[in-house]
């Protein structure tokens, strides 16, 4: 019956809010060991630490306002610098994903972005050390000299304590400044690139390059934490706002929230029965590990305070959607979701006000406006306690009234009751205001204290190596990871892994000779001018190199070498360069149109191995050998029969494959029996398209195209970069290969064979890619 009396309805619980969760994936314990058995060995550029000292040293002078430079070399000696640091940090990166593409291990990635943000604040510690060195040297020589100013040497001394006292402001400062660069070159020249590679960048690796902790000796300074996060925790035992206990408190608060969602409690119980049951409740320890992290991840959302306490955003909110005239249920779930909120607001209020926390958050935003007119001598927490507690205020004006004299100034304590007073009267909304805005600011102070946690943890893992005994012996053994600048890696060309073979070959070259014959034209100077010199302009675009030129056929070759993950794009960039030589006939057909001369027409097959050819000379020159070639020939050939049944296309598509005799004679031979049309078109073999899917990051599309008149169609795009860092986007169609009757191609069935063609149709380019984005 007392049971009954107690009762207080359930919490909303926290299936009615959409709730956000941060976490991250970041390990590195699929990385080789260095020398030392502990941590990795890693070589960073030393022209880009070099870089990285000279500009560190440049921002330092520029905060603390002692300069070593003049005065009219400091404006362009920085923008030098900075214009300089940034180029070198997109080439350090850009070879860093590089040898992670090449050991297909997104951990190397991580690891040299962990390694170059180790690197900055050493050297940012490094040069603010020199120039502390700098300030005691030119006190010494001041000092000594026989005319010294007694001003001037009061003045530097002056200078010195300055560099001192905001030592850690200033390295925070030059931190982000160069983390901001960073930020800056991996979303315009990075992102494309990792995204092609790996898929979706990590975004922890993103949000660390802004988080200010990171850059701090102390992340707990009151300082610190009042003008980067609005906050001020205590950091006594007995204080009830200190980091540990704020911690234990939101989880076992939104994981009392969780267990009001799934009802495993008695509803009879008084919910402070039910808070302590929760917290006790039983569970396995792998179940309870997953619940924290679950939990925690929710803790440090910020956007998840708004959502369970801001009804003042939800208004605003609701009333947008009124405006856009949103859907009734919408407007009702969230009429719903208001009234929810104002629930778990009176819960957290009320807890806030149990534990005695809310009038230490009311004080520690109320001093805000005043604790720099007695900070120092005071320190932010003296204020803090003046205001709630009584017994410390004759202490705190004893304290002030000892130091006036040291200060030289009186400090008014009238501003400090009057606050007292105030907090007295502050009614319950605006203690609401202070409570939303003191767990938004906590949040985000946890998921960036969270987030230093694992940065110093896998730092501490790295050994940056600079010492000559050990970098040789790292490479000896294999430890050491490099990333290096372009001009630092090592010369000498690496042997080759696989290779890609393209051969085009011009439809009627016979004909078209015959023709341009008889009307005195020369059909040499023809092809020449509409079909080969274009092709060997745009080869090192794609480091391709010619393999074979004959009258009416050109065989081209990209190789992959061993080392250089640069160039490990064989398939796509062989794709990109196919599309280029229908674009460039295409080109020059419109021209010979205009003066009634014949349009070409090519087939294109691309045929990828994955070993390298084998070569013999003749005399100087070197003849290539492969399999692929043959196999290039078969694909970009064009059945006879076909061609004259498809007499017009107008597909998007210009190849086609057919089966036209039986599964039984495909197996007795090795040769490739198979039927096709193949009229500017270009087809990948099925090795060349699994290793294109390992290039670069595929994405799939399965449906109709109506607007192209296309039903059931199986699309691949994904972009890729050429030599010179541009990027192109290609388009592929996985299709079935029919048996057919070769009389007519009538359909019989499909086979279990698929055949691959490299599309060039624009108005499939522009729906395919509307299609991915939506």
């Amino acid at each position: 019956m007392l049971d009954f009396f107690k009762y207080q309805p359930r919490m909303p619980g926290l299936r009615f809010f959409p709730m956000a969760s941060y976490a991250t994936d970041l390990s590195m314990d699929r990385l080789v060991l260095g020398v030392d058995n502990i941590r990795c060995d890693v070589r960073l550029s030393p022209s880009f630490r070099n870089a990285t000292a000279k500009l560190a040293a440049l921002l330092i002078e520029r905060e603390t306002g002692i300069w070593t430079i003049p005065e009219k070399k400091r404006q362009s000696a920085l923008a030098r610098e900075q214009e300089n640091y940034r180029q070198q940090y997109g080439q350090v990166m850009t070879d860093a994903i590089n040898k992670a593409r090449a050991a297909k291990e997104m951990q190397v990635d991580f690891l040299a972005q962990i390694a170059v943000l180790r690197m900055v604040h050493e050297e940012i510690r490094e040069q603010y050390d020199v120039l502390i060195g700098h300030c005691k040297s030119t006190i010494r020589r001041s000092d000594m000299a026989n005319n010294n100013d007694p001003k001037e040497s009061l003045k530097l001394k002056d200078n010195l304590a300055h560099v001192l006292q905001s030592r850690e402001t200033v390295q925070q400062k030059v931190g982000l400044e160069l983390c901001e660069y960073f930020r800056e070159i991996r979303e315009t020249e990075i992102r494309e690139m990792r995204e092609a590679v790996f898929g979706q960048d990590l975004p922890f690796l993103f949000d660390l390059l802004a988080n200010p902790i990171i850059h701090r000796d102390n992340p707990f300074n009151d300082y610190f934490m009042i003008e980067e996060y609005d906050l001020c925790l205590g950091r006594r035992v007995e204080d009830p706002d200190r980091y540990e206990m704020m911690v234990s408190l939101m989880r076992s608060i939104f994981a009392f929230l969780e267990m009001e969602d799934t009802a495993a409690i008695s509803w009879s119980l008084d919910r402070r029965r039910r808070e302590i049951m929760a917290a006790e409740v039983e569970t396995k320890d792998s179940d309870k590990q997953f619940q924290m992290e679950r939990i925690d991840g929710w803790v440090r959302c910020p956007e998840n305070i708004d959502l369970l306490l801001n009804r003042k955003l939800a208004k605003e909110q609701y009333r947008e959607l009124k405006r856009e005239k949103a859907e009734r249920k919408t407007l009702r779930d969230f009429r719903i979701r208001m009234k929810h909120q104002r629930l778990l607001m009176g819960y957290f209020f009320r807890q806030f006000s149990r534990t005695g926390l809310l009038e230490r958050i009311t004080a520690s935003y109320e001093m805000q406006s005043l604790y720099r007119d007695y900070c120092p001598p005071l320190v932010p927490q003296q204020i803090l306690q003046y205001l709630i507690a009584p017994k410390s205020r004759k202490m705190v004006r004893n304290r002030l009234k000892r130091l006036k004299k040291l200060y030289d100034k009186s400090f008014r304590l009238w501003p400090l009751n009057r606050k007292v007073v105030q907090m007295e009267r502050m009614g319950k909304r605006q203690k609401k205001a202070y409570l939303v805005r003191f767990l938004r600011a906590f949040c985000r102070y946890h998921r960036d204290f969270y987030c230093f946690k694992i940065y110093r943890d896998a730092a501490e893992r790295i050994n940056l190596v600079t010492d000559k005994k050990i970098l040789a012996l790292s490479k000896a053994n294999h430890t050491l990871y490099e990333f290096l600048l372009p001009h630092e890696q090592e010369m000498g060309e690496k042997p080759i892994m696989n290779h890609t073979i393209i051969k085009a070959d011009l439809r009627g070259s016979t004909d078209i000779t015959h023709q341009m014959n008889d009307r005195g034209l020369n059909p040499a100077s023809y092809f020449s001018l509409n079909f080969f010199d274009p092709i060997t302009e745009i080869l090192s675009e794609y480091d391709a190199h010619k393999v074979f030129i004959e009258g009416d056929a050109i065989i081209l070759s990209i190789f992959e070498r061993v080392e250089t993950p640069s160039g490990w794009y064989s398939v796509a960039r062989a794709c990109g360069m196919a599309i280029n030589m229908l674009m460039i006939i295409n080109r020059y057909n419109k021209k010979s149109q205009e003066y009634q001369l014949p349009v070409l027409e090519l087939g294109i097959g691309i045929c990828h191995r994955a070993d390298a050819p084998t070569f013999l000379f003749d005399g100087d020159n070197r003849i290539m050998i492969s399999p692929a070639i043959n196999l290039a020939d078969r694909l970009s050939g064009c059945s006879k029969s076909v061609r004259r049944i498809i007499r017009k296309n107008i597909s998007p598509f210009n190849l086609f494959v057919f089966q036209g005799v039986s599964d039984q004679e495909i197996k007795k031979t090795a040769d490739d029996l198979l039927l096709r049309y193949n009229v500017n078109g270009i087809e990948l073999n099925e090795a060349g398209f699994r290793k294109l899917a390992q290039e670069i990051d595929l994405k799939q599309f399965k449906g109709d195209i109506p607007d192209l008149k296309l039903e059931k169609v199986s699309l691949f795009t994904g972009k890729f970069p050429t030599k010179s860092g541009r990027y192109q986007r290609l388009v592929l169609r996985e299709a079935d290969v029919p048996a057919v009757n070769p009389e007519d191609l009538s359909q019989i069935r499909f086979t279990h064979r698929k055949y691959y063609e490299v599309c060039t149709s624009p108005k499939l380019y522009k729906a395919t890619q509307h299609l991915i984005r939506s």
